[in-house]
């Protein structure tokens, strides 16, 4: 049937043979024209056994979740706690606070409202969350199977967040999925988490957040890993994060996807933020934090590709201090999102004591999973069309923050607005080191500590363990330093232009 139907009806039957020394041109032409025509037609069907074949052995070895319960061993007693501010329309005071575990029972009773197994991936693993109410200004204690001091700052108060993106190890428990380029160089397994516990940890430290692409893991065991090394002290800071394309499908791109992606639902649960859908989503009397509306592997045909959780379970915002914080995901459409930016700009606009407000994302460039609205900078430019947010625009205090190219800088051509804190492993411009968004003494700063040498490694590290990282900015170099409010943006002629 492929034959009579593809070949031209010149090359069937008895006029369908090799040229011959006698042919004339048109003969010898007819047959060399049947001859290609073949060709094609064995490569076609060759391509139409073979693509399929090869795609269905891939989804066999992707099939199952990749990780056995022996892989999330226990946690000798240190204690996995996310702390995570309230959405913005709680109020200023709520934060939720949440432990994972590898067990059902909840680690303190009569506290979270909300305890279950992880819905479709990572199940191995259980969450216990609840909106709790903390003190601004002051510490807040609570009980979660350990004393967890929180320490939310006074509203409108200077604060300052360490914002990271794109971290990557080569860790000893679970599979590597995507190749750590600069693992060994910067001895990411060790220090990565030295670094967070150090600086987070630092009562100068108000918050902290990975942007995207967080330990590069489908099935949860590299970031159990990893954050089995971060301190309690560190945990306990309030904490952001947002999706990158490699939390959505391992290999970085939908085409490239399988159901045995985490396709965000890992990513959602275990950093646990308070997002929009936490404000509507709720089964019976137990108040769900997540809209799980979405089967991620329904009807998807020889398991290719993953349904994406529901947008609201990616954005969010509220304010720390001085500061308020976006956060959005660049996987969905900027017509679904439209609704939600308007939200946010209003509720920025009328939030009396906020100084700055910095929009987070992943993706830097369209592709991958990201259309050309829904990356960062042309996002950024549509919110700052948004009425409520053009007014923080031209005040100067509307800036952006992103991952996913490896590189450590403010990003080119944002008149000073966006910033990129990618280089943290992977393979890139070949940065590592740490960045801080600091609001206190009435500026906007960002100071960047390079660590991406043994020598800058050991100094900074000592520095900030021994007097606080506000002792050591000598060791740092300034990206952005302004009066808030006024748009005067001073970038230091030794900051690398990426």
């Amino acid at each position: 049937l492929l034959l009579s139907s593809a070949l031209p009806k010149m090359c069937l039957g008895n006029d369908f043979r090799e040229p011959l020394i006698g042919d004339t041109p048109p003969e010898a032409k007819k047959s060399q024209a049947c001859r290609l025509a073949l060709r094609g037609l064995k490569l076609f069907v060759a391509l139409l056994v073979v693509v399929p074949l090869l795609f269905l052995c891939i989804v066999w070895l992707d099939s199952g979740d990749g990780a056995s319960s022996d892989a999330f061993r226990d946690d000798k007693g240190l204690m996995d706690v996310r702390v995570t501010k309230g959405f913005g329309t709680r109020g200023y005071d709520k934060v939720r606070i949440s432990v994972i575990s590898l067990s059902s029972q909840p680690p303190a009773a009569g506290i979270f409202e909300y305890s279950a197994r992880f819905m479709y991936k990572w199940s191995q693993l259980h969450l216990h969350s609840s909106v709790m109410t903390a003190v601004p200004g002051e510490e807040s204690h609570f009980d979660v199977g350990t004393d967890l001091t929180v320490r939310l700052p006074r509203r409108g108060a200077g604060v300052a967040g360490v914002l990271i993106a794109d971290p990557c190890v080569k860790s000893p428990t679970g599979r590597g999925w995507i190749p750590c380029a600069l693992g060994d160089k910067f001895q990411t397994l060790e220090r990565t988490p030295a670094l967070i516990n150090a600086f987070v940890g630092d009562r100068d430290t108000d918050y902290w957040g990975l942007l995207g692409d967080n330990f590069y893991d489908r099935t949860g065991e590299i970031t159990v890993d990893v954050f089995r090394r971060i301190s309690l002290e560190a945990k306990s800071k309030l904490f952001v994060t947002v999706a990158g394309n490699h939390d959505y499908w391992v290999y970085g791109a939908p085409a490239l996807s399988s159901v045995a992606d985490q396709c965000g639902y890992g990513h959602m649960q275990y950093y646990a933020q308070d997002t929009k859908a936490s404000i509507s989503a709720s089964t019976g009397a137990s108040p769900v934090p997540f809209d799980f509306s979405v089967d991620p592997d329904k009807d998807r045909w020889f398991g290719h590709g993953c349904n994406l959780p529901a947008f609201n379970n990616s954005f969010w915002y509220h304010q720390i201090g001085n500061v308020a914080l976006v956060g959005q995901s660049g996987a969905y459409s900027l017509e679904e999102t439209r609704p939600f930016m308007e939200e946010a700009c209003e509720w920025l606009s009328e939030q009396p004591d906020l100084e700055l407000a910095v929009l987070l994302g992943h993706w830097d460039v369209p592709g991958m999973g990201a259309s050309d609205e829904m990356a960062m900078p042309t996002w950024y430019s549509e919110m700052a069309a948004e009425s409520g947010c053009a007014k923080l625009q031209r005040r100067g205090i509307l800036k952006f923050v992103v991952g996913h190219t490896h590189c450590n800088g403010p990003l080119p051509h944002t008149n000073g607005d966006g910033f990129r804190v990618a280089g943290f492993g992977m393979e890139g411009c070949g940065d590592y080191g740490v960045p801080i968004l600091d609001t206190t003494s009435g500026r906007a700063r960002i100071w960047y500590f390079n660590t991406a040498t043994d020598e800058l490694y050991n100094a900074v590290l000592s520095c900030v363990k021994l007097k606080g990282w506000r002792e050591c900015t000598s060791l740092a170099t300034l990206w952005m330093d302004q009066p808030i409010g006024t748009g005067d943006l001073h970038l230091k002629s030794s900051v690398r232009l990426l």
